[in-house]
């Protein structure tokens, strides 16, 4: 099954026998979080996720990425147009699930700002550090706010391996944990 969650994250496979969804988490009350990043069990706040920190890497959903599917879940406060840019953030203080499992295919894409016709202005998204391009077989990290390739290419520091890369904004992986 291949999904999107907005512009910059989105599943190319996702077989029901390999991934796991850890459920009964809210996103917390305030920041912004995006579909596809990182995530962690926050044990301060019991029942709620946080960004997962630098290089960390987890089993059974503990640590995994972010996955929300709330948009039909709209107040009347909530803007009524809904977009590409709109379905990639998490709604805060709502539920969703941190998601893993080996051979779950996923893919990122990095985004230029933007201003919308209707007068919006849209930030830009930076899911993957190309600074340092990662290739075919190179691991991914996460630094705390995205993905890059790992410094020390090895496996013990990552929870993704790529399968796909232009080098330049655009990467598919998939999850090894």
């Amino acid at each position: 099954m291949a999904s999107d969650y907005g512009l910059n994250f989105g599943f190319r496979r996702s077989e029901e026998g390999t991934r796991s969804s850890e459920g009964r988490l809210k996103v917390p009350a305030a920041g912004t979080f995006r579909l596809g990043s990182l995530v962690m069990f926050d044990p301060a706040n019991p029942g709620y996720l946080k960004v997962g920190t630098a290089n960390v890497v987890g089993e059974g959903s503990t640590v995994g990425l972010l996955v929300q599917e709330e948009i039909w879940d709209r107040s009347v406060y909530t803007p009524s147009i809904i977009d590409s840019w709109y379905l990639g953030v998490a709604r805060n203080n709502r539920l969703a699930v941190i998601s893993a499992g080996p051979a779950t295919k996923v893919w990122f894409k990095n985004t230029a700002a933007q201003t919308r016709a209707d007068g919006r202005a849209i930030g830009a998204v930076q899911m993957v550090d190309f600074t340092t391009p990662p290739v075919i077989n190179d691991y991914l990290t996460w630094t705390g706010t995205n993905y890059a390739k790992s410094g020390g290419n090895v496996v013990t520091d990552s929870m993704l391996r790529v399968t796909l890369s232009n080098g330049v904004d655009f990467l598919e992986a998939v999850l090894t944990r």
